[in-house]
């Protein structure tokens, strides 16, 4: 075999089936090997960058790590934005880059030059602090053992991205018959008899408990394990929202999604419980605020992650860690009993979510008598299938869907800690290739879908079945609101200086259906079936995030401001004053 046709072999013998690229020709011997072989497809994307974020989706959909294969200079820089994707929220991803031969590099003649080789690019260097492993291989050896090295760091412990630079001489090199494939490799963590007995001195004193959700346990695979106990303690619960996807909404213990934009009533309860379990989540300052200090400012909070780093965060906010492989979780919380809870709490959260779960409102839509966003995203929730696969993107649009969308059977994500504009188009393509016979829907705001509008010629190609919803309120709708709170509603490139073309225009160019949606009634199934199609929902340009947290002010207490009351109810165990300065503006 030669290096090219080596690493075809070794992405089949790990169970990949697809590879998606962008070609050139530093990469043309390693595409033609995956061409060739039995076992493996390519699916071409218009942008290197897409085949990155589909990639990143195939996890997420179908456990199976997603592969791209790009060219040297322009190809392998276009694919960091999703690389950073799959290393934020722990993906593992191979991404795979052609170089130029080692004859032609800079390193061959011994001096310092920016470059040598046509398109010749320190790619490994530049990736490094977003990869859990990055390496250019030199020999038939190298290329042998660091395939298989790279692989195994990606699926181990805290998942995430890897990197293999390939030399062209490399990829045309002998390399015999043997293929090398290592084994994943555990975490070394904490005993899960030393998590056991913190997890029970934690939850000992507790009489207003609640578990915060994240997306380690599904990342784990232990959700249903986790549900489970949860519903046998009759433990309430609250998740991130890249929690979100993997379980039931209508779980009995299920308050909501806290944090920035998170549920009110989730947000009060978590902030006014004794005890916060936190499982598998990174508490980002998009769940606990700028100011962590006003984070469960009364409670005991226990973190248990995979990732001995997370936990070192906290050292200064006081809280209690455990260092568990989550896969290990239910053989721990088999063993754990919640005490029981205080009936003025239980009482208190049957309370907040009556008021609050799936209660969000556009007051502005109101005002303006236009499409409320909260309706649209209940709509699509109602008229699609029960296990479809919902892949948001970024900005206000992703804000409304994780606030009012409830998951059944669906699988629902988004590029969480990156966040990039325009990941929506391609990690659905990504997440339909995965799982051909499930309705994927691709949620999108007009800004976010014209960062990669070129993939829609991918759905064409492909003809995959495809539906681009896209919110169009005609502007970067979260940074307007933004700049009305602390710019003084000055536009600056979120309004003036942006347009959109005409979406219909477009999706008729690329030869692709299209529906321009002014009501939610126009939403129905048959928009969601029949091939791709370009779904274009009117929107004002004044629809806001409601609600939404403002600078200075804790997760509960979001915008628009409830009255003191209000207010006061929602925090009957702790007080979260507001100071006279604030109050003064609300009157």
């Amino acid at each position: 075999m030669t290096g090219a046709e080596y690493i075809a072999e070794f992405l089949a013998r790990v169970g990949s089936t697809q590879v998606f690229t962008l070609t050139g020709g530093a990469c043309a011997f390693m595409i033609d090997a995956v061409g060739r072989h039995p076992s493996l497809t390519y699916t071409c994307f218009q942008h290197e960058q897409s085949a990155a974020m589909a990639a990143d989706a195939l996890w997420r959909v179908n456990r199976k790590v997603g592969v791209t294969m790009a060219t040297s200079g322009p190809g392998a820089t276009n694919l960091i934005t999703g690389i950073a994707c799959s290393y934020f929220d722990s993906i593992p991803t191979l991404h795979i880059t052609g170089q130029v031969n080692q004859r032609e590099g800079s390193a061959y003649h011994g001096a310092n030059v920016r470059q040598s080789g046509f398109q010749e690019t320190k790619i490994v260097d530049m990736v490094g602090p977003i990869t859990k492993y990055a390496v250019m291989v030199r020999s038939a050896d190298d290329l042998r053992r660091e395939l298989a090295k790279a692989y195994a760091i990606a699926v181990s412990g805290r998942r995430g991205p890897v990197l293999v630079d390939v030399p062209m001489d490399i990829q045309q090199i002998d390399m015999g018959e043997d293929v090398v494939v290592e084994q994943a490799v555990p975490a070394a963590t904490e005993s899960t008899g030393a998590v056991l007995a913190a997890l029970s001195a934690t939850l000992a004193g507790a009489r207003r408990p609640i578990v915060l959700w994240g997306a380690g346990i599904g990342m784990a695979g232990v959700q249903k394990e986790i549900a489970d106990w949860l519903a046998r303690e009759g433990l309430p619960f609250v998740s991130s929202w890249a929690g979100l996807t993997f379980f039931d909404h209508d779980h009995p213990g299920f308050l909501g999604q806290i944090g920035v934009y998170g549920n009110r009533g989730a947000n009060f309860a978590l902030q006014n419980a004794d005890m916060v379990l936190v499982l598998g989540s990174r508490l980002d300052n998009r769940q606990r605020s700028g100011n962590p200090r006003n984070f469960a400012a009364s409670a005991v909070v226990h973190v248990v992650d995979v990732d001995e780093e997370e936990l070192k965060k906290y050292n200064n906010d006081g809280y209690r860690t455990s260092h568990l492989d989550l896969r290990s979780l239910p053989e721990v919380l088999g063993a754990l009993r919640a005490p029981p809870l205080d009936p003025s709490w239980r009482d208190y959260l049957a309370d907040m979510k009556s008021r609050y779960y799936g209660r969000e409102t556009s007051t502005s839509a109101m005002r303006l008598n236009t499409v409320s966003p909260y309706d649209v995203v209940r709509r699509i929730n109602d008229v699609i299938a029960r296990n479809a696969i919902v892949v948001g993107d970024t900005g206000a649009a992703v804000c409304w869907l994780h606030q009012a969308f409830k998951v059944k059977e669906h699988t629902l994500f988004t590029a969480g800690g990156n966040s990039p504009m325009g990941y929506g188009l391609p990690a659905a393509i990504g997440a339909k290739l995965a799982a051909s016979d499930r309705q994927v829907v691709s949620y999108n705001g007009d800004g976010g879908f014209q960062l990669n509008i070129q993939e829609l010629q991918t759905l064409k190609h492909y003809d995959l079945d495809v539906a681009v919803v896209v919110m169009n309120n005609g502007s970067y709708g979260i940074i307007k609101q933004f700049q009305d709170s602390y710019l003084g509603s000055r536009y600056s490139a979120s309004q003036d200086g942006y347009g959109t073309p005409d979406f219909g225009q477009v999706a008729r160019a690329y030869g692709l259906r299209y529906a321009r949606i002014e009501n939610v009634d126009q939403i129905v199934p048959e928009l969601f079936a029949g091939g791709p199609i370009v779904i274009d929902v009117m929107l004002s340009e004044q629809t806001l995030i409601e609600p939404k947290l403002e600078m200075g002010r804790p997760i509960n207490d979001q915008f628009p401001y409830l009255d003191d009351a209000e207010y006061a109810a929602g925090n009957r165990f702790v007080d979260y004053p507001r100071p006279d300065s604030f109050r003064r503006m609300l009157t």
